[in-house]
């Protein structure tokens, strides 16, 4: 079919009136306006009565296209036949393109190619630029079939380039998602979720194109995020109901959000050949055959299932490939449940070190983007307002995945210290400690009630000593699970990190700031300037944000509020709004050092995901009483984080990043190792039953 570049107009336009060519004319257009917007019933309908009022093949050849794009294919193809004997020139090479759009969907990709590709010649020889983008798009879409995705990469960049010259923007926007949709099979999740975006800003209308909610569902749910995954799933669904479409994808995409959400009976339900469901029905043989063919998420499936059929060396080898594929092409899933695997298959305490790092979530990192900041300002609005914030954080988290930007994989050991590190694994709490050039390995029980003991001791005043951790005069934690509400500081000079990933050696000195919140007293924050230096940063978000960049050492009095479900929306109350984790990721050089005085905010992993040596923060309360005397104590030593936060322990201060001292850690930062791998330990752990935590009184 011919395209208008504007239906709406054409259709505001169009009588059916005058001659019976004329007449036949205005129901042609009138079909092929609604096609461009989806209403498919309508666009029969204008054909129908064109093809009863004449007869002519090219309402033969518009019902066609409308079957096609219905999922009809015997009613297509059976126009098809009826109008081919009568069609010449231009009109036979947009026949032949129908015929090779079939062909993308019913025969071997390089058939649909091969037709396509004498299609454009012919469609180039009589400048039918219209069709010729429609035969560019469905090449490109063959070559997706294919996996030959650079050169469908340039198929659709030629269309989008086709039908913008045209003045078409539209359907360009449509050739940009479907580049989104060649990044989403070349496992490139934020390229593919940034074009998504880009085709909806420059005019893609997906009430007429619900396919198009489908692909953006799918790489939600590859994103992890499957309730907002099932959010765009249901509008697709009823509109391609309302439109009488068939999608075979809506079933599978509906399925693999219940068996992501813990549900595999629609998967088992549907069968067939989705590889996914195919590891759900435990057919692993059959999935294993994938991990050399098709797109990096179907191939990584494909090592996972290799994993769970081999022997535990063979487990920890496919599972390396897997994340070294998706490492390759940037992609997201199933990495966790690749490194979960491989942990579970892990034996020794080294074993269990690496995997667990691996496996340790990354957090990703926003973007310094406009679009980012001035959704976070709505979201700042609305909650001033007392507006609902769920659509907003969407917004939010969306920009975030789109856009985000890659954390490094590099390990750097902490020099010369203990460590200490706790994995949760189906159910279970493990602690690997490396001390002395031996590790080992032991089941720490009852975690939550640790925490809790420990909790309750330091607000009766009481001392508080664990063997979790070894004797020595500092050691690394890496906590996980209740374990990142334990006060640490409590039992010594302790560097709590997410993750080896999070130990870094200073980068600078530099100047000191401070904020202070609106709704508490500034005292605190005067005072310490007097003393020590420095600037006070006005209490608005753009100001502290400012003021953050590229500081030496930041103190932010201001009360705070946990996030459950995403830390990056915990947030500091400023004067203007709450301060969030996604602005503190915005931040290009972040403060060396933070101290969070007031109560716990969550915000610690924030900076340090962002780049901060290290923060001191609190998992308790602080009383306003004991604020002043607590910072200027921690203010002292703060050339030292640790033991700066060693000293007010005792009201729940922990230091989480790299604590040591500035010279002794510049010094050892020289001898530092890079840990590439800790794949093939040269030393078995050994497994030791753990002893209770004890809390001793005064």
């Amino acid at each position: 079919m011919s395209a208008s570049a504007d239906p709406r107009a054409t259709i505001a336009a169009t009588e059916v009136r005058g001659t019976k060519a004329e007449r036949a004319d205005a129901l042609h257009d009138l079909s092929t306006a609604h096609v461009e917007l989806g209403h498919l019933d309508v666009a029969a309908g204008f054909a129908r009565r064109g093809l009863r009022l004449t007869g002519e093949a090219r309402f033969h050849l518009a019902l066609a296209w409308i079957d096609l794009d219905r999922g009809r294919r015997e009613h297509s193809l059976r126009h098809l036949d009826l109008a081919t004997p009568h069609l010449r020139g231009p009109e036979l090479a947009r026949a032949r393109c129908l015929r090779g759009l079939h062909l993308c969907q019913s025969a071997e990709p390089r058939l649909a190619i091969a037709e396509l590709t004498a299609v454009i010649r012919e469609l180039k020889r009589y400048g039918d630029e219209r069709w010729l983008a429609n035969a560019l798009i469905g090449r490109g879409i063959a070559r997706c079939n294919a996996t030959r995705l650079v050169a469908a990469e340039r198929d659709f960049t030629a269309a989008q380039t086709v039908l913008q010259a045209i003045g078409e923007p539209g359907r360009a926007a449509m050739c940009l998602h479907n580049r989104g949709f060649v990044a989403m099979l070349a496992g490139d999740l934020p390229l593919a979720l940034r074009r998504y975006e880009e085709a909806a800003k420059a005019g893609l209308d997906s009430t007429s194109k619900p396919e198009a909610l489908v692909d953006r569902a799918e790489a939600l749910l590859a994103a992890g995020l499957t309730t907002e995954a099932r959010r765009v799933l249901a509008p697709a669904i009823a509109l391609l109901r309302r439109c009488d479409r068939h999608v075979p994808e809506l079933a599978v995409l509906s399925a693999r959000c219940a068996l992501r959400d813990g549900d595999p009976e629609p998967a088992l339900r549907l069968g067939g050949q989705d590889v996914e469901f195919m590891l759900a029905a435990g057919k692993l043989d059959a999935v294993a055959a994938h991990r050399f063919r098709g797109p990096v998420q179907t191939r990584a499936l494909g090592w996972l299932a290799q994993a769970r059929r081999s022997d535990r060396r063979g487990a920890l080898a496919a599972c390396r490939a897997g994340l070294r594929l998706l490492d390759e092409h940037h992609g997201d899933w199933p990495r966790r449940e690749l490194t979960g695997h491989a942990l579970s298959r892990a034996r020794t305490a080294r074993e269990v070190l690496h995997w667990s790092e691996r496996h340790r979530a990354s957090t990703p990192l926003p973007p310094n983007d406009p679009e980012l900041a001035r959704a976070l300002t709505d979201l700042r609005r609305a909650r001033a307002f007392g507006l609902p914030l769920e659509a907003l954080e969407r917004d939010v988290r969306r920009l975030t995945l789109a856009h985000r930007r890659r954390t490094t994989d590099e390990v750097v050991a902490p020099p010369g210290l203990p460590l200490v590190s706790f994995i949760v694994h189906e159910g279970r709490m493990t602690a690997v400690t490396l001390a002395g050039g031996r590790a080992r390995m032991r089941e720490v029980p009852e975690p939550a009630e640790l925490v809790r003991t420990a909790r309750l001791a330091l607000r009766a005043g009481r001392t508080i000593t664990t063997d979790l951790l070894p004797d020595a005069g500092e050691v690394v934690v890496i906590p996980d699970g209740v374990l990142h509400d334990m006060p640490w500081a409590a039992f010594g000079r302790v560097h709590v990190l997410p993750s080896l990933r999070h130990w870094r050696p200073p980068s600078r000195g530099g100047r000191r700031v401070w904020v202070a919140g609106p709704l508490l007293a500034d005292e605190e924050v005067t005072a310490l300037q007097q003393e020590h230096g420095g600037t006070v940063v006005e209490s608005t978000v753009e100001s502290a944000l400012q003021g953050l960049e590229g500081a030496g050492i930041a103190h932010i009095a201001a009360h705070g509020h946990v996030h459950p479900e995403n830390p990056l929306f915990s947030h500091l109350e400023l004067a203007d709004g709450p301060l969030y984790g996604y602005d503190i990721a915005r931040i290009e050089h972040p403060p060396e050092i933070v101290v969070l005085s007031a109560c716990e905010s969550g915000l610690a992993r924030a900076f340090l995901d962002a780049g901060t040596r290290a923060v001191i923060a609190g998992v308790l309360p602080l009383p306003d009483a004991l604020a002043g005397k607590a910072m200027a104590e921690v203010h002292r030593l703060i050339d030292h984080p640790a033991e700066a936060a060693g000293a007010v322990a005792h009201l729940g201060f922990s230091c989480y990043g790299t604590g040591t001292r500035v010279a002794a850690c510049t010094a050892a930062a020289k001898d530092v190792p890079v840990h590439s791998s800790w794949d093939e330990p040269t030393e078995a752990g050994t497994s030791t039953p753990l002893a209770t935590t004890s809390t001793h009184g005064p």
